[in-house]
């Protein structure tokens, strides 16, 4: 066939015509350089054909083209008038985009509803988990200098100290601006506070030194910081209690009678603290009102605790070498500080939260799940777009025929995507604050967000960005790559789409369901095993009160015999601190040592509580050598008349056994010399998060905190309200200066592990949202699988296969996809909750049970799932399956 340029030239234009980069003007200017590089080329000798192939060459191919031309579309558009036009054009074309969006979302309805719902709940699921991690990592960040805070720790997890470690920190070494020392007088004892006739137990209750105020940051409501706590009998309150007492927040000059013994006045107010505050409190009592503390700077008690405030951040490092110094030299001078348990550690004030407390372990988890519950629910959209695209590849063949390039389907179908993500984010605003709410019920935290917060919408924008990017853009250039020819040649006008794709996402998400369910039921066994073990005591049946107050312990044993008289009363006795918060430590030699030194550092570090002669039978210690304390109400300890009871693990420390022990003699801190009466079965003085360490029980009236009653177990309910206000009515007669606030030992004992619940609930919660957005994805999919096959299933059943034929086919490649994901996601799974389980003294034993029983149950969650479209399939006529397509 001859060549003709004016044929070749009108070809080449018509091209540019259909294409928007190029303005008319543009493909003239165009024609003219080829129409001149023809001619030169045809003076040089060669032919029409040639010299336009040439031109053609010199000028660039088309995408190349539309590039350049792209970059200077608009100027030259708002220079021409015809600029509004061209305006008016693309926002036609936008909203023709939007209505064929709308009118494809509309058309398949459960495909949209199903799209729609698993982002909306995948979307929702991550911001409500963020503002979780977001609560827990604002820990301690309310106060102003919080990066350069630290606790001092005695060893490396005692959190309390020796008295002089403020002081002599605070003259020894430049780096610290300020120190604080501050006594948790309430922290395991509520404390009597009285005004007129308003008398309540208080626990939030604290003495701090007067510079408290410089180390953490106290909003201070009425009265000076700087003076508020540098007097004896000065008390500084919170807000909350300003009202509760005085029913006005400025009751400077007041004074609040404290324990029934002392007035104090009241010299400032400050701002409650905030939940997101590691330790909480609403009184301060001047440490100077206390000069047994205060005025004597001794290493032998460590019931204190210490903050540091640094000049900043990077000090902590050198300082942690000066301590170390010091304590070597400390150490080298007085041979009853050599000890390998005497030293200090620094510890930030944000690391308390998330380190020391094991809270940073639950951020990871969380976050983790956040992500994953977004990406299966990417995944979803990902899976369902691509099967649903056979049926829109005619469409895409017809549009490109006239003239449509892949970029603009590409925007077209990215479009949608965009779309159906904004509606998604619209509903998950909605689910996010419908559900804050039952999470903070669950979680036990004070999380609020504003509808005005800025950044809270910042973040639904650029997540909705993200979202329309990781489930959108994978669709949009597989739905675009369709060839006219190929899709338009098909009888059904189907495309092939992407099964092995769309398996890979199914994979995936059957493995973060098998991790999330086998870490639910680790945790839940975990939680479980906390709970049901045997503690080592009875803590059933036993009501605590409060003895925190110096009449009620000098009348004592008057109190026990009227106590003890009541017939649903089966023992009485008096404790320092219940079990689970028994923190006391002391320092302990032996008689193989000299009994009279001094042991503030040296000796072997033990717990010691104050008890009197009936604790044994009202926790049912088990005794397993030697025998109780005689029953002598007139025995007052001294010095080397003390009688001690000492647990297991304190004998076996020290290499005797039980029957050995009984007879010796040991000596706690500070001149208590006596005599081990029986050794105890161990049992938990504290979280099963902690190890069983030494312990020792001594009686010492002098430091009697609580009151435990035993009530006789075969009360039923009703006699048990009686018994209570009995009790309540005793009380009152022989206590009248103190309110009647009881707890139940069994339920403070379990509200140890009240995080862990909490942790526990908020998981299996997400885990089941996790798995239901799964098999959103699952119905979608099914329903796809099955409309595709239809035609299939119609031949083999004309051929003579059966329903249960039919069934397996549906379903046997998913349970195949099930076993992949349980072989993935279990070696994981068995490596992150081993480490998991490490931070617990006891824990569950992983056994294989564990993983196939998650693994069954997600094999069974997709069974059921697909059932319903693999049993539709199954019953079809096969005659109309025939006619389909």
């Amino acid at each position: 066939m001859m060549f003709n340029l004016e044929t070749a030239i009108s070809t080449w234009k018509n091209a540019l015509k259909h294409n928007r980069a190029f303005l008319p003007e543009d493909i003239e200017e165009l024609e003219g350089h080829i129409r001149d590089h023809v001619h030169s080329a045809c003076e040089a000798g060669l032919s029409e054909e040639e010299g336009y192939r040439r031109a053609l060459k010199e000028i660039g191919d088309l995408m190349g083209l539309e590039t350049e031309y792209k970059k200077v579309f608009w100027s030259k558009v708002l220079t021409r008038t015809g600029a509004v036009k061209e305006i008016i054009l693309e926002v036609k074309m936008l909203i023709n985009y939007l209505k064929i969006a709308f009118r494809n979302l509309l058309r398949y309805k459960g495909y949209t509803s199903i799209n729609i719902i698993g982002l909306a709940a995948g979307i929702a699921c991550f911001i409500v988990i963020g503002l979780f991690v977001k609560d827990e990592l604002s820990y301690d960040r309310h106060n102003e200098h919080a990066d350069s805070i630290v606790r001092v720790l005695y060893g490396e997890k005692q959190i309390y100290t020796p008295t002089a470690v403020a002081p002599e920190f605070s003259r020894r070494f430049p780096e610290v601006v300020s120190a604080t020392r501050i006594f948790p007088i309430g922290m395991f004892n509520s404390i009597t506070v009285r005004k007129d006739e308003k008398l309540f137990e208080e626990s939030g209750f604290i003495s701090a030194d007067s510079t408290l105020f410089d180390v953490f940051t106290l909003q201070i409501v009425a009265g000076q910081p700087e003076n508020a706590l540098n007097r004896p009998q000065t008390i500084a309150i919170s807000r909350t209690a300003a009202l509760k007492y005085f029913n006005r927040i400025d009751p400077i000059g007041e004074t609040l009678n404290v324990s029934g013994s002392t007035d104090f006045e009241v010299t400032a107010v400050f701002e409650d603290l905030p939940s997101t505050s590691h330790v909480h409190f609403s009184f301060v009592t001047s440490f100077v009102s206390y000069p047994r503390w205060s005025e004597r700077e001794i290493w032998d008690r460590s019931n204190f605790f210490t903050y540091l405030r640094l000049q900043d951040a990077r000090s902590m490092e050198p300082l942690q070498n000066k301590i170390d110094a010091m304590v070597a030299q400390l150490s080298a001078s007085d041979p009853n500080l050599a000890s390998e348990q005497f030293f200090f550690t620094l510890q930030r004030l944000t690391d308390i939260r998330l380190k020391f407390e094991g809270r940073e372990r639950y951020v990871f988890m969380f976050s983790a799940i956040g992500l994953l519950i977004l990406l299966v629910a990417c995944a979803n959209y990902i899976n369902l777009a691509t099967a649903r695209a056979s049926r829109r590849a005619r469409e895409v063949g017809i549009r490109k025929v006239s003239g449509a390039h892949r970029g603009h389907l590409m925007r077209q179908f990215f479009g949608e995507s965009m779309l159906m993500v904004l509606i998604a984010s619209i509903l998950a605003v909605v689910l996010v604050f419908i559900s804050i709410g039952p999470l903070n019920a669950v979680s036990g935290k004070e999380i609020a967000l504003s509808l005005w917060n800025l950044k809270f919408w910042g973040l639904i924008v650029g997540l909705g960005v993200i979202m329309a990017g990781l489930s959108g853009v994978y669709p949009a250039i597989m739905l675009s790559s369709y060839q006219p020819a190929t899709v338009l040649k098909s009888a059904s006008g189907r495309g092939t789409g992407s099964s092995k794709f769309r398996n890979v996402l199914v994979v995936f998400q059957f493995v973060v369901t098998v991790f999330l369910l086998v870490g639910t039921f680790v945790v839940k066994g975990q939680l479980s095993l906390m709970q049901d073990r045997d503690f080592g005591f009875e803590k059933d049946h036993v009501v605590v009160l409060s003895m925190n107050d110096a009449a009620m312990r000098s009348n004592y044993e008057s109190i026990k015999s009227v106590l003890q008289s009541q017939p649903y009363v089966q023992a009485v006795s008096a404790i320092q601190s219940i079990p689970g918060y028994q923190f006391s430590g002391y320092g302990m030699e032996t008689e193989e040592s000299d009994l009279t030194e001094q042991v503030p550092g040296g000796g072997q570090l033990v717990n010691g509580i104050t008890i009197d002669d009936d604790v044994v039978n009202v926790l049912g210690l088990h005794l397993i050598a030697g025998s109780n304390f005689p029953d002598d109400p007139s025995y007052t300890p001294s010095d080397g008349q003390y009688r001690y009871l000492v647990n297991e693990q304190l004998v076996r420390s020290l290499n005797w056994d039980p029957d050995e022990a009984v007879g010796k003699k040991i000596n706690l801190t500070s001149g208590r010399v006596g005599e081990i009466f029986g050794v105890y079965q161990d049992y938990h003085y504290q979280s099963l998060h902690n190890e069983i360490n030494a312990q020792a029980l001594f009686i010492d009236p002098s430091q009697f905190r609580n009151l435990m009653i035993k009530l006789r177990p075969d009360q039923g309910s009703g006699s048990l309200t009686a018994s209570m206000a009995s009790l309540q009515k005793i009380w009152k007669d022989v206590a009248p200066q103190k309110p009647f606030s009881f707890k139940f030992l069994d339920d403070e004992f379990d509200a140890l592990y009240k995080a862990d619940v909490q942790i526990s609930e908020v998981i299996s919660v997400f885990s089941v949202l996790a798995v239901l957005i799964a098999c959103l994805g699952l119905i979608g999919l099914a329903s796809f699988t099955a409309e595709r096959k239809t035609k299939e299933i119609g031949v083999r059943k004309v051929m003579g296969a059966t329903v249960g034929q039919i069934y397996l086919l549906m379903t046997k490649e998913l349970v195949l996809l099930v076993g992949i994901a349980f072989a993935i996601a279990t070696p994981f799974a068995w490596y992150f909750l081993n480490k998991w389980l490490e931070n617990f003294s006891f824990r569950l034993e992983l056994t294989v049970w564990t993983f196939l029983t998650a693994g069954l149950v997600v094999l069974l969650i997709a069974v059921i799932t697909v059932s319903y479209q693999a049993l539709r399939a199954s019953y079809l006529d096969p005659v109309k399956s025939l006619r389909y397509e």
